[in-house]
């Protein structure tokens, strides 16, 4: 029965986001007309819905930390680091910076930004950064773009150097450095921000993890002058959080099979 009622849900949650996706669609075509603050009107609206039809298969999201959102300075740009698990989660946290002047940008790979309604147009068009992973000269050149349009907003660039999104646990995978180096590099000026996320990886596995309790963790703002190089900073940053990762979870979440 178990089993059952995750394929059911599992089936709630793929026609929510179509329906959000697909019927959403036309509102970014419109809107990208209007300027930049009409159209993060829709794109911030999607990450608050995709965000929140979570929620009808069971499962909670705690945040810990929300009270760093809006304390950041407003003349400088941030770099936020954390691991990846699935869309859930970047679209949860963009919902949650879109009430501050730091929105939320990332970068993407770019076979997002084609055929996925709603999804590919706000790659293009809402400010994030695209990249061919299998071009590293290429993407590192679309980085440093990606960073002078961050520094010159004052927006958040948000990076998740393990690369490929764990579908299936909370482990995390080793940091790559490259990106995260030439971001540090464009923008020395940057608060740096890690962000552990948990629990997010089962609402993408299939079927999916109902009525789990996610978590999203902010930690305190770095300076990056306090360290030697991005690249101690950024293991800086995977130790603190897999070391969150590893402590007791408040709910043991494992796969259905």
């Amino acid at each position: 029965m178990k089993k059952v009622i995750a394929w059911l849900l599992t089936f709630v949650l793929m026609l929510s986001f179509a329906i959000i996706i697909i019927g959403l669609h036309p509102f970014h075509v419109l809107f990208s007309f209007f300027g930049y603050e009409a159209y993060m009107i829709i794109s911030h609206g999607m990450m608050g819905a995709v965000w929140r039809s979570s929620w009808l298969i069971g499962n909670t999201t705690k945040i810990e930390g929300l009270e760093h959102i809006g304390t950041y300075p407003k003349e400088r740009p941030l770099i936020i680091v954390s691991n990846h698990q699935s869309e859930y989660e970047i679209a949860c946290l963009g919902y949650l910076f879109s009430k501050t002047s730091h929105h939320l940008k990332y970068v993407a790979k770019k076979e997002l930004s084609y055929w996925i309604p709603s999804v590919s147009w706000n790659i293009r068009y809402g400010g994030h950064g695209i990249i061919d992973r299998k071009k590293r000269d290429q993407a590192l050149v679309a980085i440093e773009q990606f960073a002078q349009r961050i520094k010159e907003k004052n927006w958040s660039a948000y990076i998740y150097p393990e690369g490929t999104r764990n579908k299936s646990s909370n482990a995390v995978r080793p940091f790559k450095t490259a990106g995260f180096a030439k971001l540090c590099e464009c923008m020395p000026e940057a608060l740096i921000v890690p962000i552990s996320i948990e629990n997010f990886w089962t609402v993408k596995s299939i079927p999916v993890v109902p009525f789990s309790k996610m978590r999203i963790k902010i930690f305190d703002a770095l300076e990056q002058k306090d360290f030697d190089n991005s690249e101690t900073l950024l293991k800086y940053c995977e130790n603190l959080i897999r070391q969150d990762l590893e402590k007791p979870q408040e709910q043991h979440v494992q796969l259905i099979n």
